[in-house]
């Protein structure tokens, strides 16, 4: 009798546990099991009863724990429109990935461009561009990495009286949440009179659809400056709708945003443009996506021709909703960054769930003729360093000198270095750096670690993780101004680890370690 109170209050316990560490205003509470059925006195069957009713007691308060937490602020999400809960900075946890899921492999290998995302109950539902037939093709899976298959139906079956077939891209498709009862889908298509891509609105109870469109004129349609594509919702910390889109003139292509109804139907402000092409930007930008997160405004978006390999995802920072955003110096996902396993990234968009953020887009798959090209869905872990995105699959770079030097290790000036200075000369015993890494989910990762060592003779280092022995790196001597680099394979934790390099014999100057 007593093992069963414990028992019962043992949950209870579970239950304050997850209430304090839940992630995003959410509490995972374990299964609790039957009671035993060595309890069977009647003293013993009432006491359980009231460690039962104790249990249900707490359990509502857990459940009120978690709906209160709107006070710590909502956490929008970028291209799905729903407000989540905001997460504690760099958490995450592993995500349940289907069998043989790599974030370098497509998730759909079949034509599935410019992918949006939601979760609906149990299931995951995928949206994207006119393909075989589909004004809309809607994929479902169990869990985020899938696995996923094409639903057989037409998930836009009626286009509105303005609208022509055949060119219906990038839809966007926003769950119930307040001020709309039901699905809402942002589309582009084809303007039959004024031969451009205009922005329709349409409506389902279902996340399968039939989605139907509201009549009337487009909801954007900026003939003046080419039309408009790629709709992409966006819900403020105040609960405020609004639409990013991207201008389709070539030469005036830009970022816009409009404020939207409560509904999401009809547009309740003037457009403001946040963000044209600039000149690290290939060609254009389009596929807006925006988040907050490390308390900035993050704005992901695509550049370069979708056609070609150059196309890639960056991303622009903001304090201000408006702007100005300040652009990054480098591509979040290129074709060279995977290292040419996927090709021409773009067309992001992110995805939240109780796991975390998800950065979901297409990869090109094959060329047909000219522009005909087939690409498919992607997913990937996506974690938060501040503002800066860090994603699974891709490398991110962490400046060695920038990590925690212990007495002997120091920050030394180098002209070739990547960041103008090392880490080093680790030339006695004790001599030590640890540099703090982020893991978007758990897993295995390669850690690349780039060096010089001008010692004339091979030296090593001893490599850990969290504290753990992982492995030791061999340093074979360099020349002149040659840096080099070594790789090994390490198991992180999702959020943040602990990656150490403590003097074995010999020395070196390390440059950077770089995790993918």
């Amino acid at each position: 009798m007593i093992r069963v109170v414990a028992w019962w209050f043992a949950r209870v316990g579970d239950c304050w546990h997850h209430a304090g560490g839940r992630r995003g205003g959410q509490v995972r509470l374990r299964t609790v099991r039957p009671v035993p059925r060595a309890v069977a006195s009647p003293v013993a069957r009432a006491v359980a009863s009231a460690a039962a009713a104790v249990l249900a007691l707490a359990l509502l308060l857990c459940t009120g724990c978690a709906a209160g937490t709107s006070r710590t602020g909502a956490r929008p999400s970028g291209r799905s429109g729903a407000a989540v809960p905001a997460a504690p900075q760099g958490a995450a946890t592993a995500p349940v990935t289907a069998p043989g899921y790599s974030p370098r492999e497509p998730v759909i290998d079949s034509s599935f461009a410019d992918p949006s995302v939601i979760k609906a109950g149990d299931a995951y539902y995928a949206y994207g561009t006119n393909d075989a037939g589909a004004n809309m093709p809607v994929a479902s899976a169990p869990d985020i990495t899938g696995p996923w298959k094409r639903r057989a139906s037409d998930g836009l079956v009626r286009l509105p009286s303005w609208a022509t077939g055949g060119r219906t891209w990038a839809p966007e498709v926003v769950p119930p949440g307040a001020g709309n009862g039901g699905y809402v889908l942002y589309f582009t298509a084809r303007h039959k009179e004024k031969d451009k891509q205009c922005i329709g609105v349409a409506t389902a109870s279902s996340p399968a659809g039939p989605f139907v469109a509201l009549d009337g004129d487009p909801l954007v349609c900026p003939l003046d400056l080419g039309g408009a594509i790629d709709p992409s919702s966006f819900v403020d910390r105040d609960g405020t709708r609004y639409l990013l889109y991207k201008t389709d003139a070539r030469k005036t292509a830009a970022i816009w945003l409009v404020r939207l109804s409560p509904d999401g139907l009809y547009l309740a402000g003037p457009p403001r443009k946040i963000m044209a092409r600039g000149k690290d930007d290939p060609v254009l930008v389009e596929s807006p996506a925006l988040v907050f997160r490390g308390g900035k405004y993050v704005l992901l978006y695509s550049a370069g021709w979708y056609f070609e390999t150059n196309y890639q995802t960056r991303y622009a920072v903001s304090a201000s909703l408006d702007g100005p955003y300040e652009k990054a110096k480098e591509p979040l996902q290129s074709t060279g960054r995977y290292g040419d396993d996927v090709k021409g990234p773009g067309g992001a968009s992110v995805v939240t769930d109780a796991s975390g953020d998800h950065l979901v887009f297409h990869g090109l798959l094959d060329y047909r003729s000219g522009k005909h090209i087939r690409r498919g869905m992607y997913v990937a872990a996506l974690a938060w360093n501040g503002p800066r995105p860090v994603l699974q699959g891709v490398p991110t770079r962490y400046e060695a000198e920038q990590g925690r030097l212990n007495g002997c290790v120091s920050a030394l000036p180098r002209p070739n270095a990547s960041g103008g200075r090392v880490a080093g000369p680790f030339d006695r015993d004790g001599c030590g750096l640890d540099v703090p890494v982020l893991a978007p989910a758990a897993g295995r990762y390669a850690v690349k670690v780039a060096y010089a060592n001008r010692s004339g003779n091979e030296s090593h280092l001893r490599f850990s993780v969290n504290g753990t022995p992982e492995t030791t790196l061999t340093l074979r001597k360099t020349e002149g101004s040659d840096w080099t680099s070594t790789e090994v394979q390490v198991d992180l934790n999702a959020g943040w680890n602990t990656l150490g390099l403590a003097r074995g014999d010999g020395q070196g100057q390390i440059d950077y370690l770089e995790v993918r």
